[in-house]
């Protein structure tokens, strides 16, 4: 472990908690990441010192300043996404939010109504395209997995002149890895679409943005990168920002209201104004950019190979154990930050052995996820439904994959 990563591992105080006893060995980063230390204290700053009217309502200092450090967090926000500038950046409560406002603000047309996903999209993107696609407004069009990964020819075979968005997860919450976003961006232009990427788990362990690899869209959670819950953001480039209609109105978006004929005629603010409405999360940008400059500050190079080295030694352990599968292949899997496993062996219970690790493993609580990891797509597209995740980030030690392979043998020990 580099100097860099036992430097960063500081800003983590959960890491020495206990629970029942228990000293804590978190293997579901790929959930949430631990919170970080100077992001709760920027937090907390910005809200016992400043604390005022944002949004460019007051006129006074106090508001000033607050403006001041929001545009601030915008801009570090804008730099670690890839845009080209500030104004590219929407702030958003994650990805479920941003995802939300993409779909709802999206500019469909009775020509180009369709949105292909990819087999990997988390709910956060599939649900509210399904929604409107349920209401009759858009059709959605699913491409095939192809060895847990999105088979690109039949992505390929899914665009057409009607698409009009291309949804990829960047990095897979349940079969790990990266998807090819620069490949699928280029099939999207190719047919006029535009790309939408979900970065919520490629962001935190390779830094940076899906509209680096040439996306018209991407977005990030805060708290997948040890920010407070409730923040991340929505990064557009210009040619789909301009056409984005405002969905979520209110205080912030409207550039004029006037009375005419007996009604009222709104003209609404462009670009990121027209889609913040109300009042912003103020303190929690300011601890989301603390985060992220505190990341940077480590090295996201550093951080990778940190992580890939954690999977490769997590992969090495399992190689030996019967009666799970590793669901993916070891290349690509060491691209990401997480490895599932489904159960073979007779008698398996994932509820079962979620609570062995919690409670059977001697002074430790072992903390992993299992189920569908809301990925439903890729479960109904995989046939596998209940499965066992486990994820790293930078405060993780080949130690820890060791301890959970250990309980692992153990646990199909017991069975008969």
């Amino acid at each position: 472990m580099s100097d860099k990563i036992k430097s960063l591992n500081k800003e983590f105080p959960a890491l020495n908690g206990e629970f029942s006893g228990r000293r804590l060995v978190y293997l579901d980063s790929a959930c949430t990441v631990l919170k970080m230390g100077c992001a709760a204290e920027a937090q907390r700053r910005h809200m016992l010192l400043l604390g005022g009217c944002g949004g460019r309502r007051s006129m006074h200092s106090l508001a000033s300043a607050m403006e001041e450090e929001f545009h601030s967090a915008r801009s570090r926000v804008g730099s670690f996404m890839g845009a080209a500038s500030p104004e590219e950046v929407v702030f958003t409560a994650g990805v479920t939010d941003a995802a939300n406002l993409l779909a709802n603000s999206f500019p469909f047309t009775p020509k180009r109504n369709e949105v292909v996903l990819s087999p990997l999209e988390h709910n956060a993107v599939f649900l509210p395209f399904e929604r409107l696609a349920a209401a009759g407004r858009i059709k959605i069009r699913v491409a095939p997995l192809k060895g847990f990964r999105v088979d690109m020819d039949g992505l390929a075979d899914l665009i057409g002149p009607r698409t009009a968005l291309v949804c990829m997860n960047h990095a897979s919450n349940i079969f790990g890895g990266v998807s090819d976003v620069a490949a699928a961006a280029r099939l999207a232009h190719a047919a006029g679409a535009f790309l939408f990427s979900d970065d919520a788990q490629y962001a935190p362990t390779h830094g940076g943005g899906g509209v680096m690899a040439g996306a018209d869209a991407c977005a990030f959670s805060g708290h997948k990168l040890g920010a407070p819950f409730f923040t991340g953001a929505l990064c557009v480039r210009p040619g789909l920002l301009e056409r984005l209609r405002p969905w979520l109105v209110g205080g912030g978006t409207v550039e004029s209201v006037k009375a005419s004929g007996g009604s009222y005629a709104v003209k609404y603010l462009g670009g990121y104004q027209g889609l913040e409405a109300g009042v912003q999360n103020y303190s929690g940008a300011a601890g989301l950019a603390a985060a992220i400059a505190r990341l940077e500050q480590a090295g996201f190079g550093n951080i990778r190979a940190h992580v890939s080295g954690l999977v490769a030694a997590a992969l090495d352990e399992l190689e030996g154990i019967k009666g799970v599968r590793v669901l993916g292949e070891r290349a690509d899997l060491l691209n990401g930050s997480l490895i599932t496993l489904a159960p073979l062996k007779k008698g398996f219970s994932v509820p079962d052995f979620n609570l062995f690790l919690n409670r059977q493993v001697r002074g430790r609580m072992i903390a992993v996820r299992t189920g569908r990891h809301c990925a439903d797509l890729a479960c109904l597209n995989s046939g596998y439904s209940e499965t066992i995740r486990i994820s790293f980030f930078s405060y993780n030690t080949p130690a820890d994959a060791a301890l959970f392979c250990g309980s692992l043998r153990r646990y199909l020990a017991l069975l008969k």
